[in-house]
């Protein structure tokens, strides 16, 4: 029986094989590409190769890049074959990527290959090199030009990733604009991103040297040559300079790890720079590092460099950008060593100048190098902003910082010599001086100690202090001396200043030392920045006009036609107080010792700072004198006083002074003593405080300060007393002319004699003028004396010799006195007084 079986199911089957069928083309898929990738990697691999010169499929260069396309597909190799010489000049115009290089290079074991010639990359080249490696050995390939007027190698029209390494280059080119390697400035985008590395660069022959070995002209805005590496080549025998960059070339510079050497017989006379990197202000990011510069062989070995002419020789002179942080220009590692100028002349030797813009410095190193010229071993000259870490100057050796600024972010260390001719230099540690530190301009800013042993001497410029903490503070000659910075500065030699030492912050103690102010030299203070112990200054008071002593706080005016005292040393001292009668006194005494020291007639104004006051009241403070230098003290009185100061009238001799309070006072004290003029008479008052065992006062005269005689007695009313007296005496003699001076003599009832005086009074009919206190702070006194009524005109000249303030007043006949607050700033002045068509000058100065 014949069954008719059920029809098979093939759907799931279909659906399988399909899955199938896609999973194999997908394999297909991968397996082409896998293919594809082994492809292009095995011709990434394998360049195309052309052999060159004896043997080789073509016999010049030239002939080879011809069959090179101009746009590489591939990487290509020109294999130059053993023993080749090329008499050609080579243009090399290939474009290519980091894919398809071009190389031309000895083939492996090649020696001795030659191109007589000039290799120029231009017309947009990218990606090409050049090397003299064999594969088991450099500088298998010689490349020179004999001509004195054309490179070696040269990098034009926007060449770019180009490679120079292993090779010898020897030319001759003489231009001071040229060079044996040649970098032209560019056309639209620059020559970017090329390498000279490992190669030996020097004259072509013995007979001729080239002007320079590597030269970079000026680049053109967009295509200035950035990112341009000059790594570990040896560079010989040059009239000029190695490596000259001129201005206008881009970022990213690097002169690393090269070696600068002369190594022939017949020593040079030019001036000769080893590395002058002069990019420009546009010029950041770049780097001079771990080159050597000297001797006659690689790393500054061998003998010594000599040159023996009359010119200036300099190791690294760099002026590009002001970039910091990533963008900084570096300048560390450099070796100088190993280099004689031998000529006697003047020519300096600068290891390192930076001539502009700003660069860092780190560990540079300067040694072994002589120079018979008057300009000495200079181990960096600066004339632009420099930041160096900690830096020594070593003995025999000078730093000269000429302008710019000078940041020194560790400690200055000055072995040698330090010539300060301009610009700033700040020291954020240490400065140490053991050599010798000569300042003529500029400011020098020590924020650590400033110590020094050696020389130190400012005949201009300034030298600031602003640490926050203590600082140590070295002797010598300072022009300005400024102290900014809190705490105490201490002194640990003597210091001489010859302009201004201004308190601006903090405390100067002198310690067991001593500040000398020279003649033209002030001090300026304030109660809470001011110098603690001893301050000497020495002048020549000048009859009538008050003599300040630098402003150290004490202010001497000799009258009008008495005995001077000549040249007058007054010392000061602060923090320290004399003892009278058991009692201390101020915080601050004078010692004042002149060629005249007794017969005088003299107002002293003694000035004081709060702090000193020692507990003391202002109102009771009184003049006290000692002639042993504080064994013993004489009670002198007051004659008027003020905030801050106190004055004497009528000094006649010069010792120890000091201010003491009115309860020290000894067994009469006077208080006051004025002479005054009235019409023909003379009218004396005097004050005493207390008086002990007293018999009275003789009134005595004199015409010339020196010889006096007895007008009259006045006895005092009982002879003890603790209240205060007034006395009067009126001088009636007629035929008054001249200056006549007025003195009393203090009696005692057992003999004891005490002189007090001279005052003078003046019976001439000339106009007199008297101003004080002659430095001020809002107002000052000025005495007049007119021979009759009229128009005084005041008036204060600047020293520029402008009017700064005048003032009009009526006088009568005689002795005025007037106050006057005049409008003007601070520094000195001129105070002219004109009365009936006479003139009377003094200087004064506005605090």
């Amino acid at each position: 029986m014949k069954q008719t079986l059920p029809s098979p199911d093939n759907s799931g089957r279909a659906a399988g094989v399909t899955r199938q069928q896609a999973s194999l083309a997908m394999w297909l898929l991968l397996l082409s590409a896998l293919v594809l990738l082994l492809v292009q990697r095995a011709q990434a691999q394998a360049p195309v190769v052309y052999r060159v010169g004896n043997g080789g499929t073509y016999a010049s260069i030239t002939q080879a890049l011809a069959a090179v396309p101009v746009t590489l597909n591939a990487p290509y190799e020109l294999r130059l074959t053993s023993g080749s010489t090329f008499e050609e000049n080579v243009l090399i115009a290939r474009v290519g990527s980091a894919a398809n290089t071009l190389t031309i290079k000895p083939e492996a074991g090649a020696t001795g290959v030659v191109i007589n010639g000039t290799v120029t990359f231009g017309g947009g080249t990218r990606y090409v090199t050049l090397s003299g490696h064999n594969g088991s050995s450099a500088r298998q390939l010689t490349v020179q030009q004999p001509g004195t007027a054309q490179p070696t190698v040269a990098l034009t029209a926007d060449a770019r990733n180009i490679t120079v390494r292993d090779a010898r280059l020897l030319g001759n080119n003489a231009s001071l604009a040229g060079g044996v390697v040649e970098i032209d400035g560019g056309s639209s985008l620059g020559n970017d991103d090329n390498t000279l590395v490992g190669n030996y660069l020097a004259q072509a022959g013995s007979g001729l040297l080239p002007a320079n070995l590597v030269y970079a002209a000026a680049g053109n805005g967009s295509a200035a040559n950035d990112r341009v590496a000059l790594l570990s080549n040896e560079l010989a025998n040059y009239a000029q300079c190695g490596v000259k960059v001129s201005s206008g070339n881009g970022d990213g510079w690097i002169i690393r790890d090269n070696s600068f050497y002369y190594s022939l017989a017949t020593a040079p006379t030019t001036a000769q720079t080893a590395i002058s990197f002069l990019a420009g202000a546009g010029s950041d990011n770049n780097a001079v590092s771990g080159n050597y510069i000297g001797g006659t062989g690689p790393q500054a070995g061998g003998a010594v460099w000599v040159n023996a002419g009359a010119q200036d020789f300099k190791g690294v002179v760099v002026s590009c950008g002001s970039g910091t942080g990533s963008a900084a220009n570096v300048v560390e590692n450099n070796v100088v060593r190993n280099i004689s100028l031998s000529q006697p002349s003047t020519q300096a030797f600068q290891a390192l100048l930076l001539a502009g813009g700003r660069s860092e410095l780190t560990a540079n190193a300067v040694a072994a190098v002589t120079n018979n010229g008057t300009d000495g071993v200079n181990s960096l000259v600066s004339q632009a902003q420099t930041v160096l870490n900690s830096f020594t100057v070593a003995p025999g050796q000078v730093m000269s910082i000429q302008s710019g600024q000078t940041v020194v972010t560790g400690n200055l260390t000055i072995q040698g010599t330090l010539n300060h001719t301009g610009g700033d230099i700040i020291v954020n540690g240490d400065f140490t001086n053991s050599g010798a530190f000569a300042q003529t301009l500029g400011n020098l800013e020590v924020k650590g100690d400033l110590n020094n042993t050696g020389v130190f001497s400012c005949t201009t410029g300034g030298v600031l202090l602003t640490g926050s903490g203590p600082q140590l503070v070295g002797g010598g000659l300072y022009y300005n001396l400024e102290v900014r910075g809190a705490g105490v500065k201490t002194l640990t030699d003597d210091v001489t200043l010859a302009n201004n030492l201004v308190m601006n912050g903090g405390v100067l103690d002198t310690g067991p030392n001593k500040i000398r102010l020279n003649a033209d030299a002030l001090l300026s203070e304030t109660a809470a920045s001011y110098v603690l112990g001893r301050v000497e200054a020495r002048r020549t008071p000048r009859s009538g006009q008050a003599e300040i002593f630098g402003n150290v706080g004490l202010t001497l005016t000799p009258a009008t036609g008495s005995l001077l005292p000549g040249l007058t040393t007054v010392v000061r001292t602060t923090g320290t107080a004399a003892t009278i009668n058991g009692t201390p006194a101020l915080k601050r005494y004078f010692d004042i010792a002149a060629g005249v020291s007794t017969g005088l007639n003299v107002d002293m104004r003694f000035d004081y700072l709060s702090n000193e006051l020692n507990g003391l009241t202002a109102t009771d403070l009184r003049f006290f004198k000692s002639t042993n230098g504080g064994g013993t003290w004489e009670y002198k009185g007051i004659s008027s006083s003020g905030a801050g100061f106190a004055q004497l009238s009528g000094v006649d001799g010069f010792s120890r002074w000091t201010l003491g309070e009115q309860n020290v006072v000894l067994p009469v004290g006077l208080t006051t003593f004025r002479a005054q003029r009235q019409q023909q008479a003379a009218v004396l008052t005097w004050s005493t405080a207390t008086e002990e065992n007293s018999r009275g006062f003789a009134v005595e005269v004199s015409t010339d300060g020196h010889h006096f005689r007895q007008l009259a007695f006045v006895a005092s009313p009982t002879p003890n007393a603790i209240v205060a007296r007034d006395y009067r005496y009126v001088d009636t003699e007629t035929g008054k002319q001249g200056l006549r001076y007025y003195r009393l003599r203090q009696q005692d009832r057992d003999g004891r004699e005490t002189y007090y005086g001279p005052r003078t009074v003046s019976f001439d009919n000339r106009p007199t003028l008297a101003a004080f206190p002659t430095a001020f702070d809002q107002t000052f006194d000025v005495e007049l004396l007119a021979p009759g009524s009229g128009n005084a005109v005041l008036t204060l000249t600047d020293a520029l010799g402008r009017v700064v303030w005048t003032q009009q007043q009526e006088v009568m006949a005689g002795p005025a006195r007037l106050r006057v607050a005049p409008q003007c700033p601070a520094g000195n002045y001129l105070l002219t007084a004109s009365v009936d068509g006479q003139r009377y000058q003094q200087r004064v100065v506005r605090k």
